[in-house]
């Protein structure tokens, strides 16, 4: 900012920070802008954050693994079946692993969400028995259950863990309350900051509907208390609108601890469940993410799972519920880092689409700076300026509205749909690939019409039809390569979001986030439509997958998002949450040797071979 003195123009404010000559400009200049001055800084301290060594992951440590081999009972080497159960929102993978031959096999059932019990007994071949005993099928279910070794469950169904995080600002414990409850492996409906208004607290019990809330915000010993104070209060006495929920919303506050006990008393006077950690953000730049995990664990297995019902189920189990996208962090983890004698295959970039979500999963290494890859002079003598630093490698996102089923509606809030840009490169793909395809009566011909040999398809019928009719899977080609493209979308939304980019200036490129292009990683894709489509193996499912993975990998054409060039790698068998974040806590090196086994390898031009052998 500038104003008149004597006539003449002086400076006397910078980016928001007055000055009083152009001395202490430059000063600021350098302080801010150091590679300005200095050719050999890189990085910059625009987001510098310290976290806890296990902040952003589960480490998987001989400790680890006995203390969870002593919850589920297990002594000895396995030598037993071992059940994997995953109850989804919209189907439940029930898988069975036989240490004697290492053998995987999985049952793919209807998920019932009234009653999960009914699709246990269905994907171990007893429901007939079950509906016929005269105790409620609870004989028939336990000794099928019994011959297990161990029976390890987790869950998504009914929404998975629904979370809303409440902060102080939104770039700062903001940040930290996200990170927190999406490691977890909860689905973040809404996340607020600063002093809510009371209209605010109204609509996150009667819109956002959560089944926890986070409040987070203000450094110890002397930081803000007075948004906390206000937020607590506010949410405690708007409690009274939480009508769809018979067990009330627990509450975990994670903010200033210097008014630990007057939250407590906030929370105890408005008779709300409610738990006390240290703070997420003790100071500023100091995250500390994993004392909040464990709360939000601890909840999601005692007041979670019993509001839901999936306690009536959980008697059968050897180990208590966690949230599916737990359990397959806990599995790309376990593949990505190795155990002990077995190496894992290093940095991850996992996508899985889901009838509901889509969940992105890094676990790299590293962040390299960006390297320009093209012949541009001008652009190769630029120096790349890491803007962020200390950005979590090891993380989870979540595109909480896009899904295949449920949320494929969600679709036609995405610009492109609404542009109509989406309804015109589907055409053209569908007119090129099929020129010879003739609308019928067939579960996709009621929704496409020819016109001078152009397919278009009607889109917003579809994804109507599409999240009415949500166990209705693709039925031929054409259909499935419509479901394939709309499954690119969701996985181009979901990498241009949630993968590091850069901005170009006249002298750097400034990288945001982390760079999965300048270093080897691979592509894992997981999901119901990886395992539907590896399976049974339809004509042109290899051209599907290959349009999927097209969405993830590195596009020309979107050169500032950093998406990797590595190898794919297809969840064929539905293990990696299953197998490797359940099971793998059992006996890990077993797990993974089994995961690299199994995992088949996306090729160009070829069928996908059975298994990718020994190795990946």
């Amino acid at each position: 900012r500038t104003h008149v003195v004597d006539g003449m123009c002086r400076g006397y404010e910078w980016n928001g920070i007055p000055f009083n000559d152009e001395f202490e400009r430059v000063a600021l200049v350098r302080r801010h802008f150091p590679w300005f001055f200095d050719k050999s800084i890189s990085r910059t301290d625009d987001q510098q954050v310290f976290m806890q060594e296990d902040a952003e992951e589960e480490q998987i440590t001989e400790t680890a693994v006995a203390r969870y081999r002593k919850v589920a009972g297990i002594t000895g080497r396995i030598s037993e079946r071992v059940l994997v159960a995953d109850f989804g929102s919209t189907y439940t993978k029930i898988g069975i692993f036989d240490p004697g031959n290492e053998s995987f096999s999985m049952r793919y059932v209807p998920t019932t969400v009234d009653d999960i019990r009914i699709g246990l007994a269905d994907g171990l071949d007893v429901l007939e028995a079950c509906r016929s005993s005269n105790n409620d099928g609870d004989d028939a279910l336990r000794r099928a259950m019994d011959e297990f070794a161990a029976c390890l469950p987790c869950s998504s169904a009914k929404g998975g863990l629904k979370m809303v995080t409440v902060a102080l600002t939104k770039a700062d414990s903001g940040f930290a309350a996200e990170l927190a409850a999406l490691t977890a492996g909860a689905k973040l409906i809404n996340s607020y900051e600063g002093k809510l208004t009371p209209d605010q607290a109204r609509a996150i019990f009667e819109q956002d509907e959560p089944e926890i809330i986070l409040l987070a915000g203000g450094a110890d010993d002397g930081g803000d208390i007075e948004t906390a104070l206000h937020n607590a209060r506010l949410l405690a006495e708007a409690t009274r609108y939480a009508a769809y929920t018979d067990y009330g919303v627990p509450f975990i506050y994670a903010g200033n601890q210097d008014v630990r006990a007057q939250v407590e008393r906030i929370f105890g006077d408005n008779d709300v469940d409610f738990r006390i950690t240290p703070n997420i953000m003790p100071e500023v730049n100091e995250f500390h993410i994993e004392v909040v995990n464990e709360a939000i664990r601890e909840l999601f297995q005692t007041v979670i799972i019993r509001g839901k019902g999936f306690d009536v189920v959980e008697d059968y189990m050897d180990a208590a519920f966690i949230p599916t996208p737990r359990a397959c962090f806990r599995g790309i983890q376990l593949l990505a880092h190795g155990y002990g004698d077995e190496q894992g295959i290093g940095n991850i970039l996992a996508l899985d689409i889901g009838g509901a979500t889509t969940d992105f999963y890094s676990m790299v290494q590293d962040n390299p700076l960006y390297l320009y890859p093209g012949d541009d002079p001008k652009r190769k003598v630029k120096r790349s300026i890491l803007k962020t630093p200390n950005t979590p490698l090891a993380y989870r996102r979540v595109e909480g509205k896009y899904g295949l089923s449920f949320n494929a509606e969600n679709l036609k809030e995405l610009p492109q749909f609404q542009s109509g840009n989406l309804h015109s490169r589907l055409a053209d793909f569908l007119s090129t690939q099929f020129p010879a395809f003739q609308p019928g009566q067939d579960q996709i011909g009621q929704f496409v019409t020819s016109q001078n040999g152009r397919l278009r398809v009607d889109l917003d019928r579809y994804l109507d039809w599409i999240s009415a009719n949500p166990h209705r899977n693709a039925i031929g080609q054409v259909e499935n390569s419509v479901r394939s493209y709309l499954a690119r979308e969701i996985m181009c939304v979901a990498t241009e979001k949630h993968a590091g980019y850069v901005e170009e200036t006249d002298t750097y490129f400034l990288q945001h986030g982390v760079n999965f292009f300048n270093q080897p990683t691979t592509v894992l894709l997981i999901g119901g439509t990886i395992y539907h489509k590896c399976r049974d193996q339809e004509p042109g499912y290899l051209d599907d997958l290959q349009l999927i993975a097209s969405g993830v990998l590195y596009d020309p054409d979107q050169s500032h998002v950093l998406r990797p060039t590595g190898d794919v790698l297809l969840d064929a068998s539905y293990l990696v949450s299953i197998l490797g974040g359940l099971y793998g806590r059992l006996e890990p090196e077993r797990a993974l040797r089994v995961m690299k086994r199994e995992l088949r390898p996306l090729p160009i031009g070829a069928s996908i071979p059975a298994a990718i052998g020994q190795g990946v």
